[in-house]
């Protein structure tokens, strides 16, 4: 199957009058080398099967489709559905879903025959929420080759001190081993977007390096911690949990961790240390 690149792509685009939604973050590859780059790390074969979100013009469902066993394509576009209806449809293994990725539940998840590999040109308007979701669902994945903003990227391979280090670098380091392969320039897309972009494998492991069985609640945790990412931790305990500081700072130090850090220097395992600590004493202060 041919490969839309830019002049293609404007000229499809024409005859079918589709106008390209900024809403939706549509910004389509228009690269070959740069798809066959993407690509070139996802080793797809004939026994896969693939979950791809944001498929737009086809521009990785050609190979995958012809690759692949199974192929199941998300697309929000109505025009754009109909479009990959007509290029896809004697492909027996091709299954376009027209709608709202996110808005999946567990039961479609659970109803998949097997691990799939996750493929996305992420829409970047929604790639945070993206990566959240991964992580939920992290025990249907083999792995997942997402294409993000590099601030994206960032956020999700960031380190203890990084600008860009908060609730996702933790839970991508909890859960998962992830890595940025490759950097795309705005020039292989179109439109070009207004940040440059990067190419990230992640791979969710068997066994996460920090067992948490209350997940809901400590996600919760880091979002509320990280809201005030450059307080003390001693005042943001106080202030977000009721906790008495010196009772906190006690059970602290008792980890060796001081109270006066602040979330964003603290690693996952004392992030994770502190949670505990906020549970075991907002239980105290509760049954007081």
């Amino acid at each position: 199957m041919e490969f839309l690149t830019l002049g293609k792509v404007i000229k499809l685009l024409r005859e079918r009058n589709i106008n390209i939604k900024k809403n939706l973050g549509q910004n389509f590859l228009i690269d070959r080398n740069a798809r066959d780059k993407i690509l070139s790390y996802a080793d797809i074969g004939p026994e896969d099967t693939v979950v791809e979100v944001g498929s737009g013009l086809g521009s990785l469902t050609d190979i995958l489709a012809d690759r692949a066993k199974e192929v199941y394509a998300f697309e929000v576009d109505a025009e754009l559905c109909a479009l990959l209806r007509e290029r896809f449809a004697s492909m027996g293994g091709f299954h376009l879903i027209e709608g709202d990725f996110l808005a999946i539940g567990e039961s479609w998840w659970e109803n998949l025959p097997s691990k799939v590999k996750f493929i996305s040109n992420t829409p970047y308007y929604v790639s945070s929420q993206i990566a959240f979701n991964l992580i939920k669902f992290r025990r249907k994945i083999k792995f997942a080759l997402l294409t993000v903003q590099k601030e994206v990227g960032e956020k999700i391979t960031g380190a203890p001190g990084h600008k860009n280090y908060g609730p996702v670098s933790v839970l991508y380091h909890i859960y998962t081993d992830s890595k940025i392969c490759y950097s795309l320039k705005k020039e292989v897309f179109f439109p070009k977007p207004e940040v440059n972009s990067v190419v990230l494998r992640v791979e969710p492991l068997e066994m996460p390096k920090i067992h948490i069985k209350e997940e809901k609640l400590f996600l919760d945790f880091l979002h509320d911690i990280f809201m005030c990412r450059r307080k003390k931790l001693a005042n943001v305990v106080d202030k977000i949990f009721g906790i008495d500081k010196g009772l906190f700072k006690k059970a602290a130090e008792g980890k060796n961790i001081s109270p006066d850090m602040r979330a964003e220097a603290l690693n996952p395992q004392e992030i994770y240390e502190v949670f505990k600590i906020v549970k075991l004493l907002a239980g105290k202060e509760a049954g007081r």
